[in-house]
């Protein structure tokens, strides 16, 4: 049986092909507007997997559901939990993906894969390629700091791309350009079959953060809160309400004035890029001028009664300065959540409403 995108906008579908993401019939070429149609089932997975074995695991899941007093009443929230995925094998999120993405790449017989990527995604990718014996590369932006670059080369291989060569939106196809032609002169290597993994490009993994939702859907929660850069895990929990025919409404928040959903609704289009962009937020792996899944979050912000909500620098330092007194470890890109219920445009969220936080994870800065 084959497995199947289907596009959101048209309900077309496609053969699933690795570095696929994009119907052109409804999208710019750069967007991503394909989602997993059909998929294997693997034993012990709450979810389904788009894989039909479990070749490699660190037991990336079932992270606890933790319930605090004192954060509870500084919220000014009754029924609250914390989902932590800094319980994860590498204190993060995304390592939920790089399990499923190592998996699925060995099923299809891939020989290297790239992300671009700073941090969490490299940090976990490259411990699962090590153990599945995939060579693996990040890519970096110019402005990445050289200290971050050097903790990068502890695994695998760097390359940091030429700006004035890609002065735009990059696409799997450029990824995969530039890792093939940098092996191929620079380390003597060539591959059969090169995997791009970015985020929002990459749909594939799609039930790896659907999993998560199954993993809380016994508690039923009124809302989930989730702090998300490209909106790939916002996405993938979305499907996992939708597939259990639940009522849970997310909300969404990010720092303020730095993503385009903001304002592709306030325009009224699903193709946006912010232009002159700056990026001023202390959340900083949470801010972004594009991201390729715009069409599917468009989608789900302007057609559904999910909430999206933004915080500013100075409601986020206040949140850390709290989160850190009470002894709860999370990333800078995971305050924001938390910062949702002190912040100016707080949503309007009944007290007794029962309510879980996504702490995406406390990230090797910790």
């Amino acid at each position: 049986m084959t497995m199947n995108l289907k596009c959101v906008k048209t309900w077309k579908e496609f053969p699933f092909a690795l570095n696929f993401f994009n119907n052109p019939e409804s999208n710019d070429p750069k967007f991503s507007n394909l989602i997993l149609e059909w998929w294997y089932k693997v034993e012990g997975y709450k979810s389904l997997a788009p894989f039909q074995k479990e070749y490699i695991s660190y037991w990336a899941k079932n992270s606890p559901l933790i319930e605090n007093k004192y954060l509870s009443k500084i919220l000014w929230l009754k029924d609250l939990r914390v989902k932590d995925e800094s319980y994860n094998p590498y204190w993060t999120h995304k390592d939920r993906r790089s399990e499923y993405i190592v998996n699925v790449a060995i099923e299809n017989n891939v020989d290297k894969i790239v992300c671009l990527t700073a941090w969490n995604a490299w940090y976990s990718l490259s411990r699962y390629c090590s153990r599945a014996w995939i060579d693996y590369t990040s890519l970096v932006f110019p402005w990445v700091s050289d200290d971050r670059k050097e903790t990068l080369k502890e695994r695998w291989q760097v390359i940091t791309i030429d700006w004035a060569r890609y002065n735009g939106i990059l696409r799997p196809r450029d990824f995969q350009q530039i890792v093939a032609e940098y092996d191929q002169y620079e380390r003597w290597k060539t591959w059969e079959k090169i995997w791009a993994v970015t985020n929002s490009f990459e749909p594939i993994s799609i039930n790896a953060y659907k999993e998560l939702f199954y993993e809380i859907k016994e508690e039923n929660p009124e809302y989930l809160i989730v702090p998300s850069w490209s909106g790939d895990i916002l996405i993938w929990l979305w499907l996992g309400i939708k597939e259990l025919g639940m009522k849970t409404k997310i909300i969404w928040v990010w720092p303020k004035d730095e993503h385009p959903l903001k304002y592709a609704i306030k325009y009224g289009t699903d193709e946006y890029q912010i232009d002159n962009y700056r990026e001023n937020s202390h959340a900083e792996k949470l801010t972004t001028p594009f991201t390729a899944v715009l069409p599917i979050l468009y989608k789900i912000f302007s057609e559904e009664w999910n909430i999206y909500t933004e915080v500013d620098n100075e409601e986020i330092i206040k949140t850390r300065e709290i989160l850190e007194w009470i002894g709860f470890k999370v990333e800078n890109s995971a305050v924001p959540a938390f910062a949702t219920f002190l912040s100016k445009e707080k949503p309007d969220i009944d007290f007794n409403s029962k309510i879980i936080i996504v702490s995406t994870g406390k990230g090797i800065e910790n």
